[in-house]
C-alpha cells in the first residue's frame, strides 16, 4: 500500500511540468519561475513540523543541508530542462532519477541495491534515444533538454537517497524543514538576477508559477514522507518513474486543453515514439526492481 504514495506523486508531476513550462512562456521567465515556485514548495512543506515529535540531532545537521543543496540543484536544472524543450521529453526523463537513487544508494545501503542495475541503464540510454526522435539530428536538437534534465536526477537521486537512509540520523520531519529551507535560502539568491522586479511578473504568469509550485510541492511531500518514515527509495522511485508514461500521455490526450500544444506540433510520429521511449524507461526501471 505504501507505494500508492509514490504513484500519486507521478499522476501530480507532469501537470507541474506544464504550469511551469506555460509560466515560464507566459513571460514570468526561468528564474523568477523558479523563485516563486520554490517559496510555495516550502509553504507547503513548512506545516509538516506540527507532526514532529523527536527534537532535532544537530551533529547530524550535514545529512539535510546537504540534501537540500542537491535539492535546490535538481531544482534549477529541472527549469532549465523545462525551458528549454518539451514537457513531453523533460518529464519522461526525470524517470532516470531511479537509476541515480541506486547508484547512491549503493554507497549508503548496498544491500538495497538490484544486480541488474546496467541492464537498466543500458535500457534507458535507449529510452533517451526514443525521447529525443529516434534520430542523432533530433537528439541533438533536444540535447539541452536531455543534459539538463540528466544533472536534475542526479541531484534529485541524492537528495532521495539521503532522505530515504540519513533522515533518521537528524530527524525525519526537521530534515524535510532543513533541506526545503536551503532551496527557500537558494532561491533568495536568485533576486539579483531577475531580468525585472517580481511585481512585473505579469498575473497570468505568476499564477501559474505558483501553481506548478503547488503541484510540484504536493508531490514532493507526499514523496518524501514516504521517505522518511518507510525508506525504501529505490521501490519508491521505481514506482515514481512511471510519471515516464503519465507525462507523454498527459501532453498527447489533453495538453491542449491545458494551454500545451506539443501533440500537434510535433505530430503524432513524433509522439508516438516519445511513448515508446517513456514505455522503454519503464520496462529499465522495471528491470532494475527485479
Amino acid at each position: 500500500m505504501y507505494l500508492l504514495a509514490p504513484l500519486l506523486s507521478a499522476l501530480i508531476y507532469p501537470f507541474a511540468s506544464l504550469f511551469l513550462k506555460r509560466a515560464i512562456g507566459e513571460g514570468a521567465g526561468l528564474l523568477r519561475t523558479a523563485f516563486l515556485s520554490n517559496i510555495v514548495l516550502f509553504a507547503i512543506f513548512l506545516p509538516a513540523l506540527l507532526f514532529t515529535r523527536d527534537a532535532p540531532q544537530w551533529a547530524h545537521l550535514g545529512w539535510p543541508l546537504l540534501a537540500g543543496l542537491c535539492f535546490f540543484g535538481g531544482q534549477v536544472f529541472t527549469f532549465l530542462a523545462i525551458r528549454s524543450g518539451d514537457v513531453s521529453i523533460q518529464a519522461p526523463l526525470m524517470g532516470i532519477k531511479v537509476i541515480f537513487v541506486a547508484l547512491f544508494s549503493f554507497f549508503l545501503k548496498p544491500d538495497e541495491v538490484p544486480p541488474l542495475l546496467w541492464v537498466g541503464s543500458a535500457l534507458t540510454a535507449m529510452a533517451i534515444f526514443l525521447l529525443g526522435g529516434a534520430s542523432l539530428k533530433s537528439l541533438l536538437e533536444n540535447s539541452r533538454t536531455v543534459i539538463w534534465s540528466l544533472i536534475a536526477c542526479a541531484c534529485f537521486g541524492g537528495s532521495d537517497s539521503l532522505a530515504g537512509y540519513r533522515s533518521a540520523d537528524f530527524g525525519r520531519i526537521p530534515f524535510l524543514i532543513i533541506m526545503v529551507s536551503v532551496v527557500a535560502i537558494g532561491s533568495l539568491a536568485l533576486v539579483p538576477f531577475f531580468s525585472a522586479p517580481l511585481r512585473g511578473t505579469p498575473r497570468p504568469a505568476r499564477n501559474l508559477a505558483m501553481l506548478g509550485g503547488m503541484a510540484i510541492g504536493l508531490q514532493g511531500i507526499i514523496l518524501n514522507l514516504s521517505l522518511v518514515f518507510i525508506g525504501q527509495a529505490t521501490a519508491m522511485n521505481i514506482v515514481y518513474s512511471t510519471r515516464a508514461l503519465w507525462g507523454v500521455l498527459l501532453i498527447w490526450l489533453i495538453g491542449h486543453k491545458l494551454g500545451n500544444h506539443e501533440a500537434a506540433e510535433r505530430g503524432h510520429a513524433v509522439m508516438t515514439k516519445r511513448l515508446a521511449g517513456a514505455c522503454l524507461l519503464s520496462a529499465a526501471v522495471m528491470m532494475i526492481f527485479l
